[in-house]
């Protein structure tokens, strides 16, 4: 699948040519924002193909320049080259640690922090199997204010877990890189 890389560039490059720069907006600290991305999963097993990701976010602020991340997302993987064929589409629930810099309407920003990965396999006739395992991400990215509460954001994280199961086989590496654009609002203050 790659049709969601041509998505991203395209999206990314209407959102910054449609909107004006504003003067700093960093957030306050007791803010909150939500969001929501779509964009590309790139699995590192050479047997998952790419796939399509989505995911949602809550994100409070401790200080002006240090929140903490709620992300929920899933992914959907083609298992190629096995001998069989079927879908895994793994589902994350991560807690990060963000640190933004102020840049005036562009804040680049790090992130880095914990979370549940459920991998759903479905393959072939039979029943669909599940695997959980525990994992760690980090990436950065940078955030355009389009206005004072809303932005244009693009990300690249690396989500690392171990191996997981299947009803057919054992996938060696469910590690993956999730590159995405989305938009985010921010309430209150």
């Amino acid at each position: 699948m790659r049709t969601p890389a041509i998505f991203i560039v395209m999206f990314c490059s209407f959102s910054f040519a449609a909107a004006p720069a504003f003067a700093q907006r960093t957030p306050t600290p007791g803010m909150w924002a939500v969001g929501g991305a779509i964009g590309a999963s790139l699995p590192t097993d050479a047997s998952l193909d790419s796939g399509l990701d989505v995911a949602v976010s809550v994100e409070g602020y401790l200080t002006s320049r240090v929140s903490v991340r709620g992300q929920l997302g899933g992914s959907w993987w083609d298992i190629v080259g096995r001998g069989f064929t079927g879908t895994v589409t793994p589902l994350r629930l991560d807690g990060n640690v963000v640190y933004n810099w102020e840049g005036g309407a562009i804040h680049p920003f790090v992130t880095g922090g914990v979370g549940m990965y459920r991998y759903r396999s479905e393959i072939g006739a039979g029943p669909d199997t599940s695997d959980t395992k525990a994992g760690f991400n980090v990436g950065g990215g940078i955030e355009y204010f389009l206005t004072r509460r809303a932005t244009v954001t693009g990300e690249a994280l690396y989500h690392k877990t171990g191996a997981f199961n299947t009803r057919a086989a054992t996938f060696n590496d469910g590690s993956f890189w999730t590159l995405g654009v989305g938009l985010k609002a921010y309430l209150g203050r």
